[in-house]
């Protein structure tokens, strides 16, 4: 019987335990550079390992499977951003999400394919595309800074930020619902109010 116990103790203990005496030091630099504490680290490190060997490297249909099933991403608007996902986490961007274009400003076309569906229709006089432009008109007067037209990196930085944090979706679901994200955290740390 090894002397700790494995994370995963539905499997053979013996590769997983071995796996994490070898990667030791890693986990411990990674400890260093990041918010997660070791236990933290270590159990991320077997999940990932388990996803590997059961689906083979992380591509953008792994990664597509993982966030349908893992993190209950199946609704229409959410479903859209997976692949834009992908790329943004890989840069730490999250504006690229909603950058149809690719031209480093969301300007109000842009910002609309993505909003669509966001507003529920109560009465049925009411256009749903124009409350979403007007919806969109006061967005762009929120952020937009320069009064150019146009949302930078640094002007969706700011208003996030320093204005109000609860504009980070405004544009769009992007994160798990709460109970799919307290899901998965209750699967590696005890601290879930911590993420």
């Amino acid at each position: 019987m090894p002397s700790e116990l494995p994370i995963d103790t539905l499997s053979n203990p013996l590769p997983e335990t071995v796996f994490r005496r070898k990667n030791n030091a890693l986990f411990k630099k990674l400890v260093r550079k990041t918010h997660f504490n070791f236990k933290e680290i270590e159990a991320l490190a077997v999940i990932h390992r388990k996803i590997t060997q059961t689906l083979g490297p992380i591509t953008r249909s792994v990664f597509r499977d993982i966030w349908h099933s893992s993190f209950d991403y199946t609704e229409n608007i959410r479903h859209l951003f997976i692949d834009r996902l992908f790329s943004a986490l890989d840069k730490k961007n999250i504006l690229q999400i909603y950058d149809f274009m690719h031209t480093n400003k969301l300007k109000k076309e842009h910002i609309f394919p993505s909003m669509r569906g966001c507003l529920i229709k109560l009465q049925t006089d009411e256009d749903s595309d124009e409350s979403m432009k007007d919806l969109i008109d006061l967005l762009m007067k929120k952020i937009d800074v320069d009064r150019d037209g146009g949302i930078t990196e640094e002007e969706f930085h700011t208003t996030v930020k320093d204005r109000n944090p609860l504009l980070l979706e405004c544009i769009g679901p992007v994160f798990p619902s709460r109970e799919a994200r307290r899901a998965f955290l209750s699967t590696f740390t005890d601290r879930l109010g911590r993420f």
